[in-house]
């Protein structure tokens, strides 16, 4: 691949974490392949990920970015886009920082990410201006867009770069062409006709002196009208021939040629040829003495432009407007409605158990089912009405020109009734459900950022009372926020005040019939909700950043227990112990575990990293820190298998020991056949490549027959007793035979 086949972007934001998730977002060396080994191992057909190759620069200030701007070009490296945050004290922001990146390069790429209560668009353009090379992308974003707009504006700047070099070039051989002239009235016409271009030269008198016969096939001027020799005749036939032609006669109409300027304009035909008219003046002797016209047929080039338009401002998947054309629809939604006196509303709509769905059926099925729920829901709504996929599972209507709330309540009944028939993917009903919350312009907020915001926390309230409802929004409704806001500050508290525990789940060799080691389960003893799992705050520890001090703090606790039991001369066992990405992505993750061995003096092969498959897969610095702590002789086993992308690549050469196959897949043993092939295949392919193999989640005697028949090396569930307590783990090690007992009570209670 060549240099210039590579688009560099800036990313200017003072958080870090926006920085590394950009390069994740944008990074595609292993997209294709992951996409075949999934096919390969699931046997489901896959298309390759394409996109533009990407090279990113960070900055963590708008000074320091423009600061390494200025260095590219001085070494004449242009950037192609540039992500600048609004908001980056305590240096300039990001308006101020946008106006010293055109100072340098007026041409690069321009998109303002920010949050919904900074500056407006029109702020922004107030600021800096109305230009066609300046977005806005809105905080939170989703992957989906922020690929959209890095595909879109990186081939609209080279579209541009080419158009700039195109011009220069045009501008150099119609100068050639003109001194030609001078020289030989045969060798002008050869030129002419030599050209892919139609050209038309024309005099100060407004005579047609000159034209090849590309002018005439291409824009299919009859010969009449050339001979007339009269520009007017010229203009007139083109006028009948264009969809809009004012605004290009206001130019062509204007009998001053004394411009020593060029000028480029583009006109749409009604044959749907769209063609680059290039005006320069014609001079002899350093004197107009009249004008060239050249035109080029860009059909082509302008589809591509309006189709890269249209992906910057529709989800992909579904083919619905995407964020951006949404929060265009509200802006117009408002200004109709100011003027003409009428209501709209926003409704918010969230599939009810989406995950489930991915997780159990694939990700493939996962996105059939959006696309088909995509054409139901525009079915059910008027042309008028604005249908947006903000990513995921949530989708956006705008219901326009609303009289009242009755009138609403019969077209969100409209929207419901699209789930009331079951959906058939793959010759599998699948019923689905929604949750939908509803925000109403003027009564519920008067800006796009509120409505759409009151319209979330309502849709939020329909989850909340299990889903498959719908929640007008009301004030009370945000309070909502202020409790989640409590729940983050007492998650904080919890760290210091040392509110949290280890449970430990046994992992049984099916063989030998022993543990072999026990799985480090976090809880955490809330002063008033009492024990809470780790559904019930991981997620927001891993949203507000908590995730790694918690897990350093587990992974401590959990080494320091096991060196506790084994110098009680209890049997050794590994303790195996959950990493997240986030403790991933820490560049000292390798440092800090080799700090927690020697500090607790447990040995390296009695402690084992848990990790998903898309972790791994995540990028290139995970893989090597899997590389550096199998140096430590730390296990790394991969949790979760099945569900995510797997890749036989990455099992084949990474130093993994174990995987273990996810607890949804033992759930279906002697149900979904298809389950049980998928069990075996895993089972196999360990096997082959010397890995152990755990089963997660064995709840029957039925179960776990299947997997002993199979081969399956290690078990773990509630078969076997739900998590332990660290003093009844250690009953557990110091009788072995309470494994067996606790797993014939299940007997007993199956019978």
């Amino acid at each position: 691949m060549n240099e210039k086949d590579i688009f560099k972007i800036m990313v200017i934001d003072d958080n870090e974490s926006i920085h590394h998730d950009f390069k994740k977002i944008l990074k595609t060396e292993h997209a294709d392949k992951l996409s075949r080994i999934t096919g390969e191992l699931f046997g489901e057909s896959s298309e390759p990920i394409s996109l533009p190759k990407f090279e990113i620069d960070v900055a963590s200030q708008g000074k320091e970015g423009v600061t390494q701007i200025k260095a590219a070009l001085d070494q004449g490296i242009h950037y192609a886009l540039a992500f600048v945050d609004i908001r980056m004290p305590p240096g300039w922001n990001g308006i101020e920082t946008i106006k010293h990146i055109w100072e340098l390069d007026k041409n690069i790429q321009i998109v303002i990410c920010t949050a919904y209560s900074d500056f407006s668009w029109e702020e922004t353009i107030a600021n800096l201006g109305k230009k066609d090379n300046l977005l806005i992308l809105k905080k939170p974003f989703d992957t989906i867009s922020v690929r959209q707009l890095a595909c879109a504006l990186t081939t609209k700047w080279q579209l541009a770069k080419d158009a700039q070099k195109y011009t220069s070039t045009l501008k150099q051989q119609v100068a050639d062409r003109t001194l030609s002239l001078q020289k030989s009235l045969s060798l002008v016409k050869s030129t002419f006709e030599s050209s892919s271009d139609g050209i038309l030269v024309i005099n100060n008198n407004g005579e047609i002196v000159d034209y090849n016969q590309n002018v005439v096939s291409m824009l299919q001027i009859p010969q009449p009208v050339l001979e007339t020799k009269k520009q007017e005749c010229f203009w007139d036939d083109i006028r009948t021939k264009l969809i809009n032609p004012e605004d290009f006669f206001k130019q062509v109409n204007n009998k001053n040629y004394t411009s020593d300027e060029p000028s480029i304009h583009v006109i749409h035909f009604k044959n749907g040829k769209t063609f680059e008219c290039y005006s320069q003046p014609h001079k002899l002797n350093n004197k107009i003495i009249g004008h060239i016209f050249d035109f080029r047929d860009i059909t082509k080039r302008a589809k591509l432009e309006k189709e890269l338009q249209h992906q910057a401002t529709h989800d992909a998947l579904t083919g619905l407007g995407n964020r951006i054309e949404l929060f265009h629809g509200m802006r117009e939604a408002i200004e109709a409605s100011k003027k003409d006196h009428l209501n709209f509303a926003i409704i918010f709509l969230d599939l009810d158990r989406f995950k489930l769905i991915n997780d159990s059926l694939s990700h493939l099925i996962g996105d059939k089912l959006l696309k088909d729920v995509a054409i139901r829901l525009r079915k059910a709504i008027r042309l008028e009405d604005t249908l947006a996929r903000l990513g995921g599972d949530e989708f956006v209507v705008v219901l326009k020109n609303i009289a009242d709330e009755t009138q609403i309540q019969d077209k969100i009944n409209k929207l419901i009734d699209a789930f009331k028939e079951p959906f058939v993917i793959n010759n599998r009903l699948v019923t689905m459900t929604a949750s939908l919350g509803v925000s109403l312009f003027p009564k519920d907020g008067s800006t796009v950022d509120i409505l759409l915001r009151n319209a979330d926390a309502a849709m939020y309230r329909a989850k909340a009372r299990k889903g498959n409802n719908i929640q007008f929004y009301s004030p009370e409704m945000s309070s909502t926020s202020l409790a989640e806001f409590d729940q983050e500050m007492e998650l904080r508290q919890a760290v210091n005040r040392e509110e949290f525990f280890l449970c430990y789940h046994p992992q049984l060799d099916l063989t030998k019939e022993k543990v072999v080691a026990l799985e480090a389960l976090i809880r955490w003893n809330h002063p008033k909700k009492g024990i809470l799992l780790p559904i019930d705050f991981i997620p927001l520890a891993e949203e507000i950043g908590l995730i790694v001090p918690i897990g350093e703090w587990a992974l401590r606790t959990a080494c320091k227990q096991n060196k506790a039991w084994q110098e009680q001369g209890l049997p050794p066992v590994r303790i195996a112990v959950n990493v997240s990405a986030e403790q991933f992505n820490q560049q000292n993750l390798v440092e800090t575990i080799r700090t927690i061995l020697k500090e607790t003096e447990l040995k390296p092969e009695y402690l084992e990293l848990e990790l998903t498959e898309n972790v791994i897969l995540s990028n290139k610095e995970i893989i090597r820190t899997i590389i550096e702590l199998k140096k430590l002789g730390v296990m790394i086993a991969i949790d979760d298998f099945g569900t995510g992308y797997s890749s036989l690549s990455y099992l084949r050469k990474l130093p993994i020991d174990r995987l273990k196959i996810d607890g949804s897949f033992i759930q279906h043993i002697h149900s979904e056949t298809d389950d049980e092939v998928i069990i075996r295949a895993v089972i196999a392919m360990a096997k082959n490549l010397n890995l152990e193999v755990l089963a997660e989640g064995v709840e029957t005697s039925d179960q776990l027959n299947f997997l002993k028949k199979n081969q399956c090396d290690d078990a773990q569930g509630f078969y076997f007793g739900e998590p332990l307590s660290g003093v009844e783990a250690e009953f557990c090690l110091k009788n072995p035979e309470e494994i067996k007992r606790l797993a014939a009570l299940v007997s007993d209670k199956e019978e």
